[in-house]
């Protein structure tokens, strides 16, 4: 007599890939990536989906350090690449962020002047319509790193008419950036103050 059919195991679901440990090596190539891929302004976008395809940092940790990094002196994506680095890996992980994100475009531009210094006249006609045509990409790729930001603003209190004043004084009356970015800031900390007796995770 035959032994009934053992019954076909269910199939196991695929095991979700492990996620990468940041390391300060790690943080080097993908700076260096990030750097190599970038275009003008691009810089923090291509930051953002690179750490978020590793899930080293969500969209809401992306709004702090963006706004950080705007907030301080010095170039946004040298700011914003210290201080993931930092984050995630210590002072080791800032020098390496920081070193990606500066070798590509040191070494390229150095190269290019090496070039340009040698042409008389300047840059030749197509180029720099080339040049103006990678300005308006540029544009658009900085977009997609502000979306985030404005996303994660908006849901807090007030963040709406915080968003449309600032583009209103300097978008559209152009007044200066510094008594602006001030006002903006006092009120931002006034409406999100702590409160007494209010509970903390």
């Amino acid at each position: 007599m035959s032994s009934p059919a053992t019954p076909a195991a269910p199939h196991a679901a695929p095991a979700s890939p492990t996620p990468v440990t940041p390391t300060p090596a790690g943080l080097l190539r993908l700076f260096t990536g990030v750097a190599l891929a970038g275009i003008g302004g691009g810089l923090p976008a291509h930051t953002r989906r690179a750490m978020a395809a590793r899930g080293w940092l969500d969209d809401a940790g992306f709004a702090e350090f963006f706004t950080l990094a705007q907030l301080t002196p010095g170039p946004n994506a040298v700011n914003l690449a210290a201080m993931v680095g930092a984050r995630l890996c210590g002072k080791r992980g800032a020098l390496a962020a920081v070193v990606g994100i500066l070798l590509p475009g040191l070494v390229a531009m150095l190269a290019a002047t090496a070039v340009t210094l040698g042409l008389p006249g300047g840059l030749p006609g197509p180029v720099q319509s080339a040049l103006r045509g990678a300005a308006c990409a540029a544009l658009g790729v900085m977009l997609t790193a502000a979306l985030p930001v404005v996303r994660v603003s908006a849901r807090g209190t007030g963040g709406p008419l915080l968003i449309a004043l600032t583009f209103l004084a300097l978008g559209v009356l152009r007044w200066p950036l510094l008594p602006v970015l001030l006002a903006v800031l006092g009120a931002g900390l006034t409406l999100h103050r702590p409160r007494a007796g209010r509970q903390h995770d």
